[in-house]
């Protein structure tokens, strides 16, 4: 059973496209705020990209190694084994772990720019001019 690679996934852009609509660009008129969190959605997407991507060949690399097993194709050889789970195992794990974390910061990251958009689209609160008023008469 041959395995056709499928095109590593692009979660980082679909979970910034599914938070924000798309994926933020640098306006001229944007703050600096703003424009360091949209640089560094777009840096973090691309992490959460390449985490993406070294699963998914980890994982595909397991299943075909399994699978060899499974279908009877595997070599047998005396007094060795293969290690296929005690290899992949492990950096299938961190990388499941990483791409948490990722997620996690870029969910953050948009969240944070969403605010920040927010709070500079709603206007300003207004000023009152007549003096504070003094408590307990003072």
């Amino acid at each position: 059973m041959t395995r056709t690679p499928r095109p590593a996934p692009r979660l980082g852009d679909a979970t910034v496209r599914s938070l924000l609509g798309g994926m933020p660009v640098r306006a001229p008129a944007s703050s600096q705020a703003a424009a360091l969190l949209s640089r560094l959605i777009r840096e973090e997407a691309d992490v959460l990209d390449g985490i993406a991507e070294q699963l998914q060949q980890q994982a595909e690399y397991a299943i075909d190694q399994l699978s060899r097993v499974a279908d009877g194709r595997d070599q047998y050889r005396r007094r060795s084994t293969d290690g296929v789970l005690q290899l992949t195992g492990p950096q299938i794990d961190m990388l499941l772990a990483r791409r948490g974390d990722a997620v996690r910061h870029l969910t953050g990251l948009c969240r944070a720019l969403k605010a920040l958009s927010q709070a500079t689209a709603a206007p300003a609160p207004a000023v009152s001019h007549a003096p504070a008023r003094r408590l307990n008469g003072r």
